[in-house]
């Protein structure tokens, strides 16, 4: 009997044993759950402050923007009220929220110079507040000499790369905010060279580090006047224009749209195509010779590039108001630059920078212009 009871009383030692242990198990395993489920929201937190700082800062740098359009135009006598009282104050509202910005000139006495505070409250009631000098160049056209502009956070999805010229100039990228490369098979050369005002999450082997510029100041995009172009126009279109093979053959001058464009073909000679709407490159868009030819496209509304395309020419899209977009799908190729407020690849793209545009009547040349010369954030 003693040794039974022995053994039973063993048997429940054992079962109450592991029991515990179970017990212990259970207990770790939530705590860790708890703590990874924190830490799951505490990241969904982040990215939401994140996106919100994101946010308000473009609505700030926005009344930066108008500002300087303002000026450059000359819009509500913006110039005789600084003349008159050194000072002139606006604020407009978008659907993310509301923006209030003064100019101030000179600033502190100095001539041709300015002073841009642009405040901005989001609808989730996140406050900025940018401070901007500007100076009155004759030249803002710097923007024009890099493979990629950016004047939003950029992120490169897939394969792809950015090359320079025959003389190892243009292979740059610039972003006005972070620079996100989605995987590292994107290829640049020694001459290659990375600017963001924000950061990069890598920078392709190829390029040294002393060509790897972060949280600098933004650069300005040059203001696309409309008026201007359609006054000194060569060709004028009232509506809508498809080009092709057949209408590309010799460009010259100034060709003014007032209205969508939609390009597929061949090409010859060198203009300027300026559009009032949306563009849409729906296939090859290549041009004779490579060394002489050349189409610079620009537009103050969107331009979507087809996949697959190849596309000879420089393309820029800019409005102070609303972000003016390039979207390219597939595999495109670029022997030019790709210049606008938002450039989103939808895939892996290849340029290869080149300049034989600098003849054209690009923006931010020939034009004076109001150009930032220091930046500063504020998130109140």
């Amino acid at each position: 009997m003693a040794s039974r009871y022995s053994l039973v009383r063993g048997s429940d030692r054992s079962q109450g044993s592991v029991f515990l242990l179970a017990l212990v198990a259970l207990i770790s395993l939530l705590i860790l759950g708890t703590s990874l489920v924190d830490s799951a929201m505490q990241g969904v937190r982040r990215a939401a402050q994140d996106r919100r700082h994101t946010e308000s800062a473009g609505l700030a740098e926005s009344g930066v923007d108008m500002a300087l359009c303002k000026l450059y135009e000359d819009y509500d006598s913006i110039n005789s009220t600084l003349t008159a009282t050194g000072t002139y104050s606006s604020s407009f509202t978008l659907p993310q929220g509301t923006v209030n910005y003064t100019v101030t000139a000179p600033y502190s006495g100095i001539a041709d110079t300015c002073m841009i505070v642009s405040d901005a409250v989001t609808w989730a009631n996140k406050h900025v507040k940018v401070r901007a000098l500007a100076s009155y160049r004759r030249d803002v056209a710097r923007i024009f000499e890099g493979a990629i502009f950016s004047n939003s956070p950029l992120t490169l999805n897939g394969a792809g790369a950015v090359y320079p010229d025959s003389d190892g100039n243009g292979g740059q990228i610039y972003a006005r905010g972070n620079v996100t490369f989605n995987g590292t098979s994107f290829t640049m050369t020694s001459d290659g060279a990375i600017f963001t005002s924000g950061t990069t999450n890598w920078v392709p082997p190829q390029v040294p580090a002393t060509h790897v510029h972060q949280r600098i100041a933004p650069v300005p995009m040059p203001v696309i006047d409309l008026d201007y172009y359609r006054s000194i126009a060569t060709t004028t279109y009232n509506s809508d224009k498809k080009f092709t093979s057949a209408d590309m053959v010799g460009l010259s001058g100034v060709i003014f749209v007032d209205g969508d464009v939609t390009m597929s073909g061949n090409y010859s000679g060198q203009a300027l195509i300026v559009a009032t709407g949306n563009v849409k490159i729906t296939g090859n868009v290549t041009a004779g010779d490579l060394e002489h030819d050349a189409i610079a496209i620009i537009t103050t509304k969107s331009v979507k590039i087809a996949g697959g395309a190849t596309v000879h020419g420089l393309v820029y899209s800019h409005n102070v108001t609303q972000d003016a977009t390039t979207t390219t799908s597939g595999n495109v190729v670029v022997e030019g630059a790709l210049i606008a407020d938002a450039v989103t690849t939808n895939g892996g793209i290849t340029i290869t920078y080149r300049d034989v545009w600098s003849g054209l009547p690009l923006p931010g040349t020939g034009k004076t212009q109001w150009a930032q010369i220091s930046w500063e954030e504020h998130y109140l």
